[in-house]
């Protein structure tokens, strides 16, 4: 049993593990964690609803960067209250269970199996901003020499349908800034595969309103009237 001393102010608690062990990546309003590790813990949240997303290493997969995979295995809001610790198992099967203690007196006892002193993280101080927030101000996108590897292996591809794979898992992992949504349309030479890609990036991009660019990458018309009722009707 190990003990853990928070201050007072916002007393609130995320902790999210994997069952199986796997290194997991989670993003929380916005802010990616990545300990290294199968289990994160977060303090200093607000109550209220929080959003969250858990990606999980996985051993295969359609894409890698730079030797890791990962899949979206969550993703979904919780609702935090004061002084609970909200607990979050990602199963081996894939279902999701939750747990909720209370803490006492600023104090949090945790089971060895949840908690590890490495993996404790505060909202307000650590973390990057790696996911879409609406402080766009404050976000970005990948980092450009992960982007250019990306760009890279999705080249390589040779099947045009492949590479729309590779590319789609990429923004459905990562942020991405809508000069590198740009690039990755130029890898493609079908107008539909453009389009789809165009729309699921889209939620990933940080700065939304420089997306006029992506316009560019097309040769049709109906093709941008389509992605601009998407952006309209995007909620």
């Amino acid at each position: 049993m190990s003990i853990a001393v928070f201050a007072a102010k916002n007393n609130t608690i995320l902790t999210i593990k994997s069952a199986d062990q796997a290194d997991i990546s989670v993003v929380l309003d916005g802010k990616r964690f990545s300990p290294n590790d199968n289990s994160v813990m977060i303090q200093g949240l607000e109550n209220g609803s929080h959003y969250v997303k858990v990606y999980r290493a996985m051993n295969n997969g359609i894409f890698n960067v730079f030797g890791r995979r990962y899949e979206l295995v969550y993703d979904a809001a919780v609702s935090m209250k004061n002084n609970r610790h909200l607990f979050i198992t990602i199963e081996r099967n894939g279902r999701v269970s939750m747990m909720e203690n209370k803490i006492k007196k600023g104090y949090v006892q945790n089971d060895d199996r949840w908690y590890d002193a490495g993996n404790g993280y505060d909202y307000n101080r650590d973390g990057q901003w790696g996911d879409y927030d609406n402080h766009e101000a404050y976000a970005r996108g990948m980092d450009d020499r992960e982007f250019d590897n990306v760009l890279k292996q999705i080249d390589k591809e040779w099947l045009e349908s492949n590479k729309l794979k590779s590319a789609l898992q990429i923004v459905k992992a990562n942020t991405v800034s809508a000069a590198q949504v740009k690039e990755l349309l130029l890898l493609f030479s079908f107008e539909n595969n453009k389009l789809e890609l165009s729309k699921q990036a889209y939620a990933s991009t940080v700065d939304k309103k420089n997306y006029d660019m992506v316009f560019d990458v097309f040769s049709f018309n109906n093709s941008k009237t389509e992605l601009s009722r998407y952006i309209r009707n995007y909620r």
